[in-house]
């Protein structure tokens, strides 16, 4: 036991040696660090075999408590080490270090905001309940944004944003994102954290703001492309390239932006795209339907989907059959005339997707996009992430519930789906493999 809390402490940086407790207790770290990084948690000072709870919960920007708990059995030295140790119930089973943290839920009949969290942190409670008392507490406080990480409000050029800056004085990589059909500005808490990686993040809205497309309607091309060209030129951007990166409908509009003007950017990053041009939500009759995006004006040709195969304003339903339907009963002309041309695209592009995905088809959609990528010969190291069990929700922010599937999309909620322990490690992933793409492209502007 002693070896084992020795090493614990150390990675803590505890300080000057102490006296062990008397009782049981948690040593949970590294403490304020960010978010993205592992973390390890000990229970210490059981008696051997002792059954106990280890649970923890964490408040949202609603103010709402999410919990999450395993059960265990202390070893032979009286540790439980989260590591290592299976849990047998609670909010997940088995062995997984980030178990308390993607299994947390809220009660059934509270709504979860979306995003989760701010852009700053989220504290998490820990405790450990034996026999139905609890034991032990303490706290881990996990940062999203790093210290002297600034966000600057961008309501210029036509724009509507919030530019992220990294501690110090730069200029470093600049990053668009682009968030899905739920509107507004994109995730803070996704483009803080990358700030904090090291990059200027333009968190760009295209609708739903005031002086926007009040929903994903004839949102011009135009409009992706002079923040791109906004980004690239401001003093903290060394430019002249910038990345992009986009989820869902965002990821749809990525790359219409990088096929659009190839030589503007130099990494993508499409999380649960498509490959082809889906139209606006519909708000009139069928005939009428008209595209999500313009190009000079004019409608960008999508691919038409039946308005009987559309979802009623109801509880969650899943929508990804009807896409794939659409994309089987296209002719060939169709198909061909809403393909986004992803083999003008210049640049490493990162697809990722889940096999369960209940919005739309995305690892049928990313897989085609990419074999269009390679028959092109794009030499970049263009790849794609596909996760069989995970949902639509593979990019993002990690250790994070996941428990939560439901995605708004307007005025209706759909399932997004997957397994969410496979969710978890699905976003865990494509964050790092995010980060590489985007490090190709600090080195090539270095």
């Amino acid at each position: 036991m002693m070896i084992v809390l020795g090493s614990v402490l150390a990675l803590l940086a505890v300080g000057c040696a102490a006296p062990p407790p008397d009782g049981p207790q948690i040593i949970a770290g590294p403490d304020g660090a960010s978010i993205a990084e592992p973390v390890h948690i000990v229970v210490d000072g059981l008696a051997p075999g002792d059954p106990v709870r280890v649970w923890a919960r964490a408040n949202d920007r609603m103010g709402q408590w999410w919990e999450s708990s395993g059960e265990f059995v202390a070893d032979g030295t009286g540790d439980v080490d989260l590591t290592t140790a299976e849990s047998t119930g609670g909010t997940y089973q088995g062995v997984d270090p980030t178990g308390l943290f993607w299994s947390m839920r809220l009660p059934d009949d509270r709504a979860a905001p979306d995003p989760l969290v701010g852009a700053d942190d989220v504290v998490v409670e820990l405790g450990v309940d034996r026999d139905g008392t609890t034991i032990a507490r303490s706290s881990l406080r996990r940062v999203v944004r790093a210290p002297e990480t600034r966000s600057i409000a961008v309501l210029e050029a036509g724009l509507v944003g919030d530019l992220y800056l990294p501690p110090g004085s730069g200029p470093w990589p600049g990053v668009l994102l682009l968030g899905g059909a739920e509107g507004g500005r994109p995730d803070p808490a996704y483009a803080a954290l990358l700030a904090s990686q090291g990059f200027a993040v333009l968190g760009l809205a295209y609708f739903g703001e005031p002086r926007l497309p009040t929903t994903l309607t004839r949102v011009p091309v135009e409009y992706g492309l002079s923040g791109a060209r906004w980004l690239a030129e401001r003093p903290e951007v060394t430019g002249p390239q910038v990345g992009v990166i986009g989820t869902s409908r965002g990821a749809e509009y990525a790359l219409l932006l990088a096929s659009s003007e190839p030589a503007r950017f130099g990494a993508v990053v499409a999380h649960s795209p498509s490959d082809v041009v889906w139209p606006a939500p519909r708000t009139v009759p069928p005939t009428s339907r008209v595209s999500s995006w313009t190009r000079e004006g004019e409608d960008v040709p999508f691919l038409y989907r039946s308005a009987t195969e559309e979802p009623a304003p109801a509880p969650p339903v899943r929508t990804a059959s009807s896409y794939a339907e659409a994309v089987e009963d296209a002719g060939r002309w169709a198909r061909t005339t809403a393909r986004i041309p992803v083999d003008d695209i210049t640049a490493p592009v990162l697809l990722t997707s889940g096999g369960d995905d209940g919005v739309w088809p995305s690892t049928q959609q990313a897989g085609r996009a990419l074999a269009v990528i390679d028959d092109a010969g794009n030499p970049f190291g263009s790849r794609h992430l596909d996760f069989p069990a995970a949902g639509h929700s593979v990019g993002g922010v990690p250790n994070l519930p996941t428990t939560r599937t439901t995605t708004p999309s307007g005025p209706v909620v759909l399932e997004g789906g997957g397994d969410p322990a496979a969710t978890a490690g699905a976003v865990r992933t494509t964050f790092a493999a995010t980060l590489d793409v985007l490090q190709a492209l600090a080195t090539a502007e270095g």
